[in-house]
């Protein structure tokens, strides 16, 4: 407001400050230039608006404190000076004094026209007939203007001022402090949106780079070069040699083998309720088919061990071997124990008899050294699982132990 204090006091100075609606025009048109300057700094917040408008009232109260005071002021010495005079009368003869040599009203100094914001005051020239009372501060004389509109008003002149003076005044171009803006809330929304673009971007090069290197490719995807083709085996990759002739059992066995059952003797196999035995013709000579259907004792059959056999077994731990062979396709899993009366029972066994013809070892031991009256028998399980699958017996032989 220091802006506006100095243009209102220059105002006040260049016209007739002792006139009330001088005045009064003075500070209205400071504060159509405080709104106009608002209004170029586009200054819209109530708040700030009313606490301009606010200082500037204060101001413009102080300066009519202070206007007033100093008219009481130089009321109450223009009466002091008047009592003197009229006591300097009585006892001097009364002396007309020309209206030239009164003495001038108090004016300030020149200023530029810039700082004066387009407010003049003329000194009104008084008439020949003016008194010297008529020569002091009522003397000065401003016309009034329209400060809204800027048209020329008549201001009516006080009595015996005589001729009024006309002015050609602007508005009072009065600028206004700059006004300190309140600072607008950062938008947080685009820095979320740089830091969502900045982690997508991140995302996307680090999936191009995956993508490039081929780190989800596997190694045959990698492998660029010419595919080998599959190995395989050749007639020219092997020398000859001699012909591997097939696996006789009848030869593998010894003389010490003592044979129990042959195919011919296949009148002698006892079969339980479940089981059941036959002579077939195989591609090795005649067999024996065992089909066992149920994993219990009533799928399993009986073959005689002689007596003989079993005094050579008492005491010592021998061998027995069963050449068998599946009937099918697939293996079948067949079970062998044995009761020898005297000499005990072995351990049940289970052995799995594939397609191909091949030999079942089970080995016993005995420590009863008495040899029995009676032959025993050793039992055999063709299908431990139940399901009927046959199987081909063509031997039973027992190796006695020394």
């Amino acid at each position: 407001m220091n802006g506006l204090e100095t243009a209102i006091k220059s105002a006040l100075a260049r016209s007739d400050r002792t006139n009330a609606e001088m005045r009064a025009r003075i500070y209205q048109s400071a504060r159509q230039a405080l709104e106009t300057g608002l209004r170029k700094q586009n200054i819209n917040d109530p708040q700030i608006l009313a606490e301009q408008r606010h200082r500037l009232e204060v101001l413009i109260h102080s300066i009519e404190q202070q206007e007033r005071a100093d008219l009481a002021a130089a009321a109450a010495m223009s009466s002091s000076d008047l009592s003197l005079d009229m006591r300097g009368e009585r006892r001097e003869p009364a002396m007309d004094i020309p209206a030239e040599v009164a003495p001038p009203r108090r004016s300030a100094p020149t200023e530029p026209a810039a700082e004066l914001g387009g407010l003049r005051a003329e000194r009104g020239g008084a008439p020949a007939n003016a008194s010297p009372a008529d020569a002091g501060l009522g003397s000065m004389r401003a016309e009034r203007d329209d400060w809204l509109t800027g048209n020329e008003r008549p201001v009516a002149q006080p009595a015996g001022s005589g001729k009024a003076a006309k002015e050609t005044d602007t508005p009072l171009d009065i600028r206004p402090e700059k006004v300190v803006r309140q600072r607008k809330p950062r938008r947080r929304w685009f820095s979320r949106l740089f830091i969502l673009l900045t982690f997508l971007a991140a995302i996307g090069t680090g999936a191009w780079w995956v993508y490039s290197t081929g780190l989800t490719m596997t190694a045959e995807e990698r492998d660029t070069s010419v595919p080998n083709p599959p190995p395989r085996a050749e007639a020219e990759d092997f020398s000859e040699g001699p012909a591997v002739t097939p696996l006789d059992p009848q030869q593998n066995f010894s003389a010490d083998w003592v044979p129990v059952f042959e195919p011919a003797q296949a009148s002698e196999i006892r079969a339980r309720a479940n089981a059941s035995v036959e002579t077939v013709a195989a591609s090795d000579g005649n067999a024996v088919r065992i089909t066992s259907r149920s994993r219990d004792a009533g799928g399993e059959i009986e073959i005689a061990v002689p007596v003989s056999v079993m005094r050579e077994m008492a005491g010592k731990t021998s061998t027995i071997a069963l050449t068998m062979q599946a009937a099918g396709d697939k293996p079948v899993q067949i079970s062998v124990d044995c009761d020898l009366n005297l000499l005990g029972k072995c351990a049940r066994h289970r052995f799995t008899v594939n397609p191909e013809k091949s030999d079942v070892l089970l080995r016993v031991g005995f420590d009863q050294a008495m040899a029995p009256a009676n032959p025993g028998k050793l039992i055999i399980n063709g299908d431990v699982a139940g399901a009927g699958h046959p199987v081909n017996l063509y031997s039973v032989r027992i190796l006695p132990g020394q």
